[in-house]
């Protein structure tokens, strides 16, 4: 997790300044500051319409008297997408842009999943139940 957090913090942001950089020098400044905005303003638009679609989907199976597992995971999902949409830089777009398909939300809920499920068997993590 320290690596992951190190990652996150130190080499993303110089990913993104040479990625950036790479692109201005290819185009020109205006491209950039152009494709930032816009890469924002149509996750926003997105991550907008679908969260609506999640909140909607929520009470129709609370409605239902099901548990809502679908709609919980799809809107943690939206909400980690907001914060990388709205980063400037186009690995994070990538990233944020990918939670935005309800394929690849749910699939990685699946692989967070398991890997919580194999650290409670292993007693990594206790779950506390009251």
């Amino acid at each position: 997790m320290f690596v992951a957090l190190i990652l996150l913090l130190l080499v993303l942001p110089i990913v993104e300044i040479a990625l950036i950089v790479e692109v201005g020098q290819a185009t020109n400044w205006l491209v950039v500051v152009l494709m930032t905005i816009g890469t924002a303003a149509l996750g926003a638009f997105v991550l907008k319409r679908q969260g609506l679609g999640v909140a909607r989907d929520y009470r129709r199976t609370v409605r239902s008297g099901q548990v809502p597992v679908g709609p919980t995971v799809d809107g943690a999902g939206l909400l980690l997408a907001a914060p990388l949409l709205m980063t400037p830089g186009f690995v994070t777009d990538a990233m944020g842009f990918a939670l935005l398909i309800p394929f690849v939300r749910r699939e990685l809920a699946r692989v967070a999943l398991r890997g919580i499920k194999r650290k409670i068997d292993r007693g990594e993590v206790r779950v506390i139940r009251r």
